[in-house]
């Protein structure tokens, strides 16, 4: 079917409905998707505290009061399933404690046990360990705003200390 709209002619009724419509659900899917994006930054910042190790944008010079040293999250190249293993279950032998409280109980971590793993076994995080899901929306919000991103931008710095804050000066406008 075809339809042909001279100058001044008005589009039927059902086709404004439909285009009310489909702008709320446009506008509701992306306030759905900063929703996610605000629950995985609260994780990552407060209830994890991984921002204490890998800064606050993730390239791993970590808080003031941190040794520094974790991985840089803005060079890795992980994937959302590897993301979750590693917050859930840490990296044996290293820093990277494990955010699932029953991580090396039986072999969903790497396929290890607690014997297995040994002294190499990673430590709990000093703030609150994370439920499954949580992992799942930290992953995402790293994937989102860090992975692979390359140099901290100004844009970046803004977003997360308001516009124009004086610590922003230092990286660039664009990377």
């Amino acid at each position: 079917m075809r339809f042909a709209f001279r100058r001044g002619q008005r589009l039927p009724r059902l086709w404004w409905k439909a285009a009310v419509v489909a702008t709320l659900v446009l506008c509701s899917a992306a306030a759905s998707a900063q929703d996610d994006f605000s629950y995985g930054r609260r994780l990552y910042l407060d209830k994890a505290q991984c921002s204490y190790c890998h800064g606050w944008a993730g390239d791993g010079a970590g808080d003031g009061q941190s040794n520094g040293g974790a991985a840089n999250l803005r060079q890795s190249r992980l994937n959302r399933a590897q993301l979750i293993t590693i917050i859930l279950c840490g990296r044996p032998g290293t820093a990277m404690p494990h955010f699932d409280e029953a991580a090396y109980s039986d072999k969903r971590c790497y396929g290890m046990t607690e014997a297995d793993v040994g002294k190499l076994k990673p430590s709990l995080p000093p703030g609150s360990t994370l439920q499954p899901r949580e992992a799942e929306a930290v992953a995402d919000y790293l994937l989102e705003k860090f992975v692979g991103r390359g140099a901290i931008t100004r844009t970046e710095c803004e977003e997360s200390f308001g516009k124009n804050a004086r610590a922003c000066g230092e990286y660039a406008a664009k990377p």
